[in-house]
């Protein structure tokens, strides 16, 4: 024979049969059958769910248990529903219908209330010192950008060779990109030279395919290798390059010999 086992369940001490074939002690009492198992409901010292099935069942045992105006109490706090809020009270003037709009009706006579409260306003604060940094940020703009002009005037004065290399300063690098820029863009180099130039520096630059130029300049930003192109600068008033074949004595160029670009500062 072996004794029969037995558990503890949660809810008591009882004892609960277990295992199959088990009998009962002599003499003890039937057990009783098993609880079924329901919500768990919280205890008043517990905290309260929000959520859920739980929370539910706790809202409507409070209705169960409240009579008339606490129940619509404990609506209105459960579900935020509280009633409209008007503002009434006797119209002065017949004239302006109920349903006027707020944008329409008359302007109600109050009178202007200062806040006591209020600073006086600021005093304008002065930019002179403002005014004169620009300032001398653009003359020093310009003058690096004059000194450029005159760089690439020097370096460039003669048409570059087949394999060119030229060392040029940051300035006199922003200045070539800007007319080589202009110029590219005012046609096509391989079927005409171009050129663009600009008035307030007094020089032009201009460009020509030739097929077995290479032109390399050097600046401490970084290189530029320009292959198929040579480079010229002159005066401003030079509008081509004289040793093209088709300009005329003068170093003027024909009409609509080759297009050019004026370059302009904001």
């Amino acid at each position: 024979m072996t004794a029969p086992l037995a558990e503890t369940s949660a809810r008591g001490r009882a004892p609960l049969p277990h295992g199959r074939g088990s009998a009962p002690a002599p003499g003890a009492a039937d057990p009783a059958p098993p609880r079924p198992a329901g919500p768990a409901v919280p205890t008043p010292d517990g905290p309260v769910p929000r959520h859920g099935r739980a929370a539910l069942l706790r809202l409507a045992g409070w209705f169960a248990a409240a009579d008339a105006a606490t129940a619509h109490e404990v609506y209105t706090a459960a579900f935020a529903l509280h009633p409209a809020t008007h503002l009434g009270g006797p119209a002065e003037d017949d004239s302006v219908a109920a349903t006027t709009s707020w944008w329409d009706g008359p302007l109600a006579p109050t009178a202007a209330v200062r806040l006591s409260s209020a600073l006086p306003a600021a005093p304008a604060r002065a930019h002179g010192a403002q005014r004169a940094r620009l300032r001398d940020a653009a003359e020093s703009s310009a003058h690096w950008r004059r000194s450029a002009a005159q760089e690439l005037r020097r370096v460039l004065a003669e048409p570059t060779a087949a394999d060119a290399r030229v060392l040029l300063s940051s300035s006199a690098m922003d200045v070539l990109m800007e007319l080589l820029t202009a110029a590219l863009g005012s046609g096509d180099a391989t079927r005409a030279p171009v050129s663009a130039g600009d008035l307030e520096l007094g020089i032009r630059l201009h460009v020509r395919h030739v097929s077995e130029a290479a032109v390399s300049v050097r600046g401490s930003g970084g290189d530029l290798d320009l292959d198929g192109l040579r480079l010229r600068v002159t005066p401003f008033a030079v509008l081509s390059d004289a040793a093209d074949d088709d300009t005329a004595g003068d170093g003027t160029a024909a009409p609509d010999a080759r297009p050019e670009r004026l370059v302009r500062h904001a």
